[in-house]
């Protein structure tokens, strides 16, 4: 009897541990939990997560014994293909497309909003093609993506010539020799480990690092692990910029911002739109170093604002 009523307890234990892993994987392991963590998040930090979560999923896939999870991901995001309502209990890749092609309300969740509103109406994500890919995902089907890849990095302003790289090659992976793949992979493990930490994704793509082992340890991590900005801003922030450069450019230095942000080369004229602005920082810097620090303490404060 006490050796039975022992296993009843360590049973019911193990269950209540299991229960507690599942309830902790929904709520806590997550990067757009519902708890303010999207508010750490730019538009432009969506998209970037965004892509890299695809890149992932799409690497694994290429691994017949890792083809299980990535099915279990993508069938998760699918489940809600019109990404109208933030949900819980989706997963981060949905939760991303959601605050990228989401209504105002989506954007209203993330660190600017009226920046994210801005830059949500100059952005055309091919929604169809994406959704037609991770229902191919979903189905374990070997079918590529195509030029999805190539749409999204124009889409969402995909400029880190890293990404581009590491696209380039998983789109050719069975060219790639050994070596050439897990170079590949380490720049993928790098990113996720800055931009993709708290994700859901993250796990499964470390075990999948580990037992194929795929990261080069001689490989140095080139990532920032900072927020990118939306440098393209909204209205309000761009009338604020007369203060700076003048009214006269304030529609220059808006294309300037927009260009600056897509990593796009900018005309001689919106470089002359905001050249008061640079010449502004160019005299604090002449000025010596206690302005300098005068700056960047200014600086500390308006983020923290």
């Amino acid at each position: 009897m006490e050796d039975t009523a022992t296993l009843d307890i360590e049973t019911q234990t193990e269950t209540e541990d299991t229960a507690f892993s599942f309830i902790k994987d929904l709520h806590e392991a997550r990067m757009t939990k519902d708890n303010g963590s999207a508010k750490k998040l730019t538009f432009s930090d969506c998209c970037e997560r965004l892509y890299l979560s695809l890149l992932i999923l799409e690497t694994m896939r290429q691994f017949p014994d890792f083809k299980s999870p990535v099915q279990r991901y993508a069938k998760k995001t699918i489940g809600f293909e019109t990404y109208k309502f933030y949900r819980i209990m989706a997963t981060d890749l949905y939760n991303f497309i959601y605050f990228i092609v989401g209504t105002d309300s989506a954007q209203d969740k993330l660190k600017d909003p009226k920046s994210a509103k801005e830059m949500k109406r100059n952005t055309r994500v091919p929604v169809n093609d994406l959704n037609r890919y991770i229902r191919s995902l979903a189905s374990g089907s070997s079918t590529g993506p195509g030029s999805l890849f190539i749409k999204l990095e124009s889409a969402l302003r995909i400029t880190n010539s890293d990404y581009k790289a590491v696209r380039r090659s998983v789109m050719n992976w069975d060219k790639q020799t050994r070596s050439e793949k897990r170079l590949v992979a380490t720049r993928l493990i790098f990113a996720a480990r800055a931009k993709l930490r708290s994700s859901d994704l993250i796990d499964d793509f470390e075990k999948w690092a580990a037992i194929k082992n795929m990261e080069k340890a001689s490989v140095t991590d080139p990532e920032p692990t900072v927020s990118k900005p939306d440098l393209a801003g909204s209205q309000q922030n761009l009338a604020l910029y007369r203060y700076l450069v003048g009214s006269k450019n304030l529609a220059l230095t808006k294309r300037f911002l927009q260009q600056a942000s897509n990593g796009q080369a900018a005309s001689s004229g919106m470089v002359q739109a905001y050249m008061p602005a640079i010449e502004m920082i160019d005299d604090i810097v002449q000025a010596g170093p206690a302005y300098v620090n005068n700056l960047r303490a200014l600086h500390k404060r308006a983020k923290k604002s």
